[in-house]
């Protein structure tokens, strides 16, 4: 008994100390460190300037893929949904603050009663009816009375944050609304790159069909060449059957394609909010040449200002680290504050006359004395605040490699496009020279088919290295954290929610 008496002693001595010198228990936070490379090693040392990429789609110079973005950071239910949570986290941290704060309610009765003249007591029934003439009234106007009371008033309560927990729980509830404000920009990086994504998926298959396309004419006109020389009797009809057979194969992988290219429209369509074939009119028409915007990457330590996943785990460190100081502050003694005031009074008209007044005033300490639970929280807390820290550094690293993947496969692919271009150039030379040859019985009908397939092939190579390219750049723009505008804030986000 001695003991627990000493350690409350100096909990309350603790305690008094902290409140006279405003201290907060649990600690400060500060931001991790994470050792980045000064350069990437994928990018030239001249491409390492800073470049402003919060619009990068403009690069692509296709105004419908500018409009197809914007409508989808618009009207996109998923980011959306991103911005409600953030009203939400908003209301969680109001009502945050306001635990720390006094509590007052007021509130209003009237009332009837009736006294029971069996429940007194016999002598002070017998001394009621002193001098009544035993008719059995109540002298002291109590056995069977009734009356009605009103009575109206307001009680307080205030637990003063002696040590800061009050103010740590405040801290962790911005920082998850700060969290959630990123992670809603993270959002529309990822939706801005998708859409992106997909619209030059489309392109690139409406280039390989147009391939196809030109191929399949081609094979028409050797057919109807093979045709009229089978009738001629020149050759069998076997030749015939397998001219056909090669013109039914491009027009089934046509099929094929044309199919791919509308399961790319669906999407698009759903990206940007709309039903699946909202935009079927829309990408129909001209086919843009593929543009492919030159990307200095910056650097490495740009990242973890630029990408907002980076931002939103930064700021749960920062909650997980102000919950170690709400979890220790529960450690210690508690005081609060409660009073009461009223009026009450038998009759309204007297009820705000200074005799009605009812009132009390309390104060309360409280203190732990048995048991671990609280230590085992703090521990627990701690735990999770290192398990945020090495997620925050976990993220970083994967946000390097993502750049470094996304530069080498750009320049890998940029090299392959050159490459493939000068062989479908040779390619489509030669299918044309053995065509006209061809149609003037110089070479064989296994030499055209076998020349236009070179020529198919490498045209379909190269169209698949563009799009590759192009796919490359978006993946880097949005390995970058591309997409997100300081200006564009969404309503009621401030400067500082994002330091």
């Amino acid at each position: 008994m001695k003991r627990s008496r000493l350690l409350s002693v100096i909990a309350l001595s603790v305690s008094a100390g902290c409140l006279l010198a405003g201290c907060t228990v649990g600690p400060d936070y500060r931001p991790p460190v994470v050792a980045v490379p000064p350069s990437f090693a994928g990018a030239p040392g001249d491409r390492n300037e800073a470049q402003d990429i919060t619009v990068w789609w403009h690069g692509f110079g296709d105004p419908l893929l500018d409009r197809l973005i914007e409508q989808g950071l618009r009207d996109n239910p998923d980011v959306r949904q991103a911005a409600l949570r953030i009203e939400e986290a908003r209301a969680q941290e109001r009502a945050a603050r306001a635990n720390g704060g006094p509590k007052i309610n007021a509130s209003a009765q009237a009332g009837y009663n009736q006294l029971s003249s069996n429940a007194l007591p016999s002598g002070l029934a017998n001394l009621g009816t002193l001098g009544t003439g035993g008719g059995g009234a109540s002298a002291l106007g109590l056995a069977g009375e009734h009356f009605t009371t009103f009575q109206t008033g307001f009680d307080a309560s205030w637990e003063i944050d002696l040590l800061g927990g009050q103010r740590r729980a405040n801290e962790a509830a911005r920082a998850r609304t700060q969290a959630l404000i990123w992670s809603h920009r993270d959002a529309r990086v990822m939706l801005a790159a998708e859409v992106a994504r997909t619209y030059q998926d489309y392109r690139a298959l409406q280039r390989r069909i147009a391939i196809m396309d030109r191929t399949i004419a081609s094979q028409r006109e050797v057919l109807a060449i093979v045709r009229a020389r089978s009738s001629s009797g020149l050759i069998t009809t076997l030749d015939e059957r397998h001219q056909q057979g090669a013109f039914d194969g491009l027009a089934a992988q046509r099929e094929d394609l044309a199919a791919q290219a509308q399961a790319r429209v669906h999407a698009l369509g759903i990206l940007s909010g709309q039903a699946p074939m909202a935009l079927a009119g829309d990408l129909q028409g001209s086919i843009p040449a593929p543009v492919l915007p030159d990307v200095p990457p910056g650097l490495p330590s740009d990242l973890l200002q630029r990408r907002p996943d980076l931002r939103a785990a930064e700021r749960r460190v920062a909650a997980a680290t102000a919950d170690i100081g709400v979890a220790t502050a529960d450690l210690y003694p508690k005081f609060s504050l409660t009073g009461a005031m009223q009026l009450a009074s038998r009759s309204l008209t007297s009820l705000v006359e200074s005799d009605s007044i009812l009132g009390n005033a309390a104060g309360r300490l409280t203190a732990p004395v048995i048991g671990g639970a609280g230590r085992a929280t703090v521990q627990l807390r701690k735990a999770q605040a290192r398990e945020a820290v090495l997620a925050y550094q976990g993220d970083v690293l994967t946000a390097l490699r993502d750049v470094e993947d996304a530069l080498t496969r750009l320049e890998a692919d940029r090299r392959r496009a050159g490459q493939l271009a000068d062989a479908e150039h040779a390619a489509r030379d030669a299918a044309d020279t053995t065509l006209v040859r061809f149609a003037h019985g110089l070479v064989t009908q296994a030499d055209v088919q076998g020349a236009q397939q070179t020529w198919l092939s490498a045209s379909d190579s190269l169209t698949q290295a563009q799009g590759a390219a192009a796919q490359d750049v978006v993946a880097l723009y949005k390995a970058l954290g591309g997409g997100w505008d300081e200006r564009r804030v969404i309503p009621d986000e401030d400067k500082d929610h994002g330091k």
